[in-house]
Order: structure tokens, then sequence, then C-alpha cells
């Protein structure tokens, strides 16, 4: 057991229970709303966030792991105020996406590592709000902006002992560059979750994922493109069957308030995507392939717990 950090305090990971590793609360492009903001209608939007909240907490989810980066909008007084009013446990990041992060471009990369550290042992800004995971991506391809942010997030990651969650592409199987620069900083990659990793049709490439000691995170379920929810499962499940169920984590990269597309559009268009799919649908289709009730529960109670109960640092 140890004791981790969440959007409302201190929390056991014992009391974690069924966790989804990689969400979000809500992301949008942040210089729309420094000119505009009433784009952002902040109560319309919190009413809207802990009704999805309370209807994932009616669904099972007992703890949601955010990785919104701080260049997607990151709010942690917003998640904080969420989780309070839904009772849903929220994890908060630090981190970037990635996109150039055109203020550290010419900064020292330490500037980066101390942020994120900061984030993590004092609090996010004046908030208050502690961060507990180190968020960061590739795609399409690692450049050398991005790979000074990955490094700078592992020596970070290395300092505190919280975990790094990734974004991925795939198709390129930039999970396996970002393996080689954790590794090359030091970290233990079993405490990395590569994620996206269900946006592959390359077993062969999550198997070498998970031979280098990461997580691969099952976390855009829900989402029918590039694979479809069928897809999605039977990848789960042929990795279950060659023993991979402790190396795994499930989720759905859903927000309950994005702003890339207008809302109507995700409701008509993407109705599986939502934070209560995995356990009111997805599970069905995996016990359906061979999924033991007690492999689902490794993959969102076991794994996730395990990974945040190494949360020092080394």
């Amino acid at each position: 057991m140890a004791t981790i950090q969440s959007a409302t305090g201190p929390l056991e990971t014992s009391e974690m229970g069924f966790t989804l590793m990689h969400e979000h609360v809500i992301v949008r492009w942040p210089p729309m709303y420094v000119s505009y903001p009433e784009l952002f209608p902040r109560d319309e939007r919190m009413k809207l966030a802990v009704e999805r909240l309370t209807q994932a907490k009616a669904a099972g989810v007992k703890t949601m792991v955010d990785l919104t980066p701080i260049d997607l909008g990151r709010d942690p007084l917003f998640i904080a105020e969420a989780a309070r009013l839904s009772g849903m446990q929220v994890i908060v990041p630090t981190g970037l996406y990635y996109q150039r992060p055109f203020y550290f471009s010419g900064r020292p990369d330490s500037d980066m590592t101390d942020l994120f550290v900061r984030d993590i042992t004092v609090g996010i800004g004046t908030t208050g709000v502690r961060a507990n995971v180190i968020k960061c991506a590739t795609e399409p391809a690692m450049d050398p902006m991005n790979e000074r942010v990955l490094r700078a997030s592992a020596r970070a990651h290395r300092a505190t002992g919280v975990p790094i969650c990734t974004h991925t592409f795939p198709a390129n199987r930039t999970g396996l560059d970002q393996q080689r620069v954790f590794k090359e900083e030091g970290v233990d990659l079993g405490r990395v979750v590569i994620g996206h990793s269900d946006d592959s049709d390359s077993l062969e490439y999550l198997e070498e994922i998970i031979a280098n000691g990461s997580f691969c995170g099952m976390d855009r379920i829900g989402l029918p493109r590039p694979r479809s929810d069928e897809q999605r499962a039977d990848m789960v499940a042929a990795l279950v069957a060659k023993g991979y169920a402790e190396r795994i984590t499930l989720s759905h990269d859903a927000s309950c308030h994005i702003d890339f597309f207008p809302e109507e559009v995700l409701a008509e268009r993407l109705p599986n995507w939502h934070h209560g799919f995995i356990s009111s649908g997805f599970r069905d289709l995996l016990l359906a392939r061979g999924v033991s009730q007690a492999q689902y529960d490794q993959m969102t109670i076991g794994n996730p717990r395990r990974i945040f109960e190494m949360n020092q640092p080394y």
C-alpha cells in the first residue's frame, strides 16, 4: 500500500478500486480562451462534468487518472471541484503534449523538469492541487524538441517516483522510441504505461513493448477509429491468452468535455466513447473471448494499483 495524491488530497492505493488509467475531465485549446473566455461557460461545463463522472461512478469506476497535459487546458481547480461534487477519485497530471512547447524551446531542459517536480511535490501553481502522474506524447514521430520533453519527463519521474503515462502514434511504433529514451535516462520501464497501444493492429509490436518491461495502455476503448471495439477486444484477448494480463491497463481516453468537436457530434457519432463503456459493454466483449473475470480485474484494479504503489524516487 502507498499514499498518493489525488485532486482532493491524499489517496491510499488500497482504496483505488476500479481505475481508468487514461482519461480526461476537460480538454480544450488554451489560446482560444485567453482571447474568448466566454467560449467556456464554466458552470455549464461543471454541471456536465459532474453528471458524467457520476455516471461513470455508477458504472463501477472508482478512480480516474486524468492525463490532460499543461498545454491542452489542464485545470486542476476545475478537476478538484468536479471530483468533490461527483465523488470520483481523480489523479491529476503534469507534463506536456506532442506539439512544440514554445515557452520551453529556448530554455534549459531543467526548467521543464523543475516545473514537473514542483507540480508533484508542492502543487500546481497556487492551487494546492498536486500532480501524481507525468504525461508525455510522441506523434507522428519523435523530433529533437519532443525528445527533450521526454527526457525532462524521465528525470522528473526518477526524482519523484510518480508513473509516466504516454500518448503514442502506433502506426509509427513510437512507443518503442519512447522506451528507448526512457531507458537511456535510467527509467525502470515497469513504471511506464505506453498509451494508445490498442490503436495498433500488430501483436508483435505490443509484445515488444511488454518484453521491454512496460504496460500496454489499451486506452482508446469505445473510439471506433482506427479500430472497432471488437478489434480492440480481439487484441486484448490475444495478449491475455499469451499470459500478459499483468501488463495491460484499460481505459477510454474520453472526456467530460472536449472542444475538438461540437458536443452533438460526439453524442451522435461516438456513442460508446464515455467513461462507463468498459464496465458496461467492453467487459462482455472480453469475457466472450475467453478473458476471465480475474484477468479483467487484474487489468482494471490490480495493475493500476501496482503502478501507483511504485511511487518512490530512485
